[in-house]
């Protein structure tokens, strides 16, 4: 299985303005916007991100939700043709997956361009192991089978067991030593602040990609 980042931005569907600051936009202000978007796109707590964004909770559960799709289809579960079961056990494993995130924003400082926002994590390295207990447990079911299975039988095999392993994951995380990353909020023409996508999508493959 291709190890992979679960990457749910949240912060890029919206920007907040200066106009809605008094005083103008802060390093404090910085810090809670990177906070309450990594909230929201891995604790599914929306209510700062809302305020900070002037979206709705209903707007932002959407969002969330869509994100969840999204890594459904990254590994591949349509295609491969499993149970509906078994598609709504990994939506359910997938909310888990995201609460695992462990991250602090630290501190952050007014650039040119906007703010440099540090970011401290530890990063999952539960991934690390799964090809090889992957590989291990399909062994020992292949060397049982008395009979060929079809493609959709081998497929939902394969992602029961890819399942029953990154449960194992979620209820015995495992992490690496801390690291800092740094997340930059830019400003355009129009004093409007945005959180950048490339780093967001960056931090987040260093939090779950793993070595």
């Amino acid at each position: 299985m291709k190890k992979r980042g679960i990457a749910v931005l949240l912060a890029v569907g919206s920007a907040l303005c200066l106009s809605a600051c008094v005083g103008g936009f802060t390093t404090e202000d910085a810090q809670n916007y990177v906070q309450s978007a990594l909230d929201a796109s891995y604790k599914a707590d929306f209510e700062e991100y809302v305020e900070q964004t002037n979206s709705t909770q209903e707007e932002a559960e959407a969002m969330f939700q869509q994100n969840i799709d999204n890594v459904l289809a990254g590994i591949g579960l349509e295609e491969a043709g499993v149970s509906d079961e078994l598609v709504q056990q990994y939506r359910d494993v997938a909310d888990d997956l995201l609460d695992l995130a462990n991250y602090e924003v630290t501190g952050a400082e007014e650039t040119e361009d906007g703010f440099a926002v540090e970011v401290a994590y530890e990063p999952f390295v539960g991934y690390d192991n799964l090809n090889a207990g992957l590989e291990t447990v399909l062994t020992d079911i292949a060397s049982s089978m008395t009979e060929v299975p079809s493609d959709e039988e081998l497929n939902q095999i394969i992602y029961e067991e890819i399942l029953k392993l990154v449960q194992q994951m979620v209820d015995e995380p495992s992490y690496g030593e801390q690291e800092n990353f740094t997340i930059h909020i830019n400003k355009d023409s129009g004093n409007v602040y945005t959180i950048n996508e490339d780093d967001l999508v960056a931090l987040d493959l260093a939090m779950f990609s793993g070595e």
